[in-house]
């Protein structure tokens, strides 16, 4: 793998020459030179640092404990709704309630981070998560596995929100979303290796060994994380409240930063209705084993995969705008095809999966400007804007979700209609808001 600064053209060198600007004026990592606690102190420390593999490879497992956790969990929500004789919307809950969860702690997790670093508060959450997954393999009730499973997101979306943002600490701002991109399509193996895993071991011991292996899985994490993770927080990072309601409003005035949340926020609720769907479709609506729902899944993941190496590989040269139109154009027009094969005679599991494959593939190379876009537009708050991007996302994806299971009874249509319209959402995002301007004051 190789990650270089590429000359961009179009798109690519507004958002370089933007980045430069915050770099020179104090907010990027390359103009800000010193560190806090653990972080390197001289620029050959800290290339050491930013080319480092071991470092790569922990946040990518740091960003994976998440997708890992729900992959694996979600094809067991059918086999705990019989296991304890309850309807399908109240064991929806647990997938909706720990989203809401998530979106919660993403606000905490952001401003905790600018105030207190990074390296501190991501163990913490791990530690939240490995817990959380104890009282899930342990709960007596229905109760308690929503309880859990709300305790164990919270956890492990502290990698989801705050690996970003190291990345940005180390690489910049002009090189943050190739890396993320790099990331994101390595870390495309947890929701690839989920489903199967979670899919044999509820045949083989029950929905409950899942969140037992979860919790070991985490416990390692935790032991890596505190090996290899140095403290990236800038010395500039501004300090802010646990929730930080006024800078949380000033973020959302600025039409870039608007722009780029309502994007990621509609484009990943079409993917966490996909999610809530699909199991109950497999299983229930073809009668198909829990583990045929992982291999038809593992098109996704795969499709994400592509879209991520493209937007690492080639963003720069593209333009990450260019991708974000090309994401969501295509994700409408796979939506649309979905739509119209639930309608249609014929139907099979491949009808829902290959659109969305496409629609993964369509998110893969538009989220990670999305992501870099909304840091670049908040300059040196990247810890709050990170976490109130995750909050947004989580928060209506939770929705999107739970109104999934509400409707599951119509059968694949509902699945399709709500994803159609999440895409449409995405799309008028970019089209409805201007363009931004790369001059533009930035939130601070």
């Amino acid at each position: 793998m190789v990650m270089k600064d590429r000359p961009g053209n179009g798109d690519a060198e507004g958002l370089n020459k933007a980045c430069h600007e915050l770099e020179t004026a104090g907010c990027g990592p390359a103009a800000q030179g010193s560190f806090v606690a653990d972080k390197p102190q001289t620029d050959a420390d800290c290339g050491k640092v930013r080319e480092s593999w071991s470092l790569l490879g922990v946040l990518v497992l740091a960003v994976s404990l998440g997708p890992l956790a729900m992959s694996s969990f979600i094809p067991a929500i059918p086999a705990i709704q019989s296991s304890f004789a309850v309807p399908a919307a109240v064991a929806q809950l647990t997938l909706s309630v720990s989203m809401w969860s998530m979106a919660l702690c993403s606000l905490a997790y952001g401003s905790l981070a600018d105030s207190y670093g990074r390296r501190s508060v991501l163990l913490g959450g791990v530690g939240i998560a490995i817990a959380g997954s104890a009282m899930c393999a342990l709960a007596p009730s229905i109760e308690w596995v929503i309880a859990g499973r709300a305790l164990q997101a919270a956890g492990a979306t502290s990698g989801f929100v705050l690996a970003r943002v190291i990345v940005r600490d180390v690489y910049g701002d002009s090189r943050a979303a190739s890396v993320l991109g790099y990331i994101t399509a390595a870390m495309t193996l947890a929701p690839m290796v989920g489903p199967i895993l979670g899919g044999y071991l509820i045949e083989a011991a029950g929905w409950r060994s899942i969140f037992a292996s979860v919790s070991g899985i985490a416990v390692l994490l935790w032991l890596l994380l505190a090996a290899q993770l140095p403290e990236t927080r800038p010395a500039t990072a501004a300090a802010a409240p646990l929730f930080d309601l006024p800078g949380f409003a000033r973020l959302l005035q600025l039409t870039e930063y608007r722009r780029y949340l309502l994007f990621g926020t509609m484009a990943q609720s079409t993917f966490m209705a996909f999610l809530a769907g699909a199991p109950y479709i497999v299983t229930q609506y073809f009668g198909l084993p829990a583990t045929a729902y992982g291999f038809y899944f593992i098109a996704v993941p795969i499709g994400f995969a592509i879209g991520s190496f493209t937007a690492g590989h080639y963003g720069e040269l593209i333009g990450h705008e260019r991708l974000l139109y090309l994401g969501a154009g295509g994700s409408l027009t796979a939506c649309l095809v979905a739509l119209w094969l639930s309608l249609a005679a014929g139907y099979t599991p491949w009808s829902l999966f290959l659109p969305m494959a496409v629609v993964a593939v369509c998110q893969g190379m538009s989220m990670p400007g999305a992501q870099v876009g909304i840091l670049v537009a908040a300059g040196p708050r990247s810890g709050a804007a990170s976490g109130l991007f995750s909050f947004a996302q989580l928060m209506v994806g939770g929705l999107a979700a739970q109104l999934v299971g509400v409707l599951i009874g119509f059968g694949p249509v509902a699945v399709t209609a709500i994803i159609t319209c999440t895409s449409a959402l995405a799309c008028m995002a970019l089209l409805l808001t201007p363009r931004p301007l790369v001059s533009q004051q930035r939130g601070g």
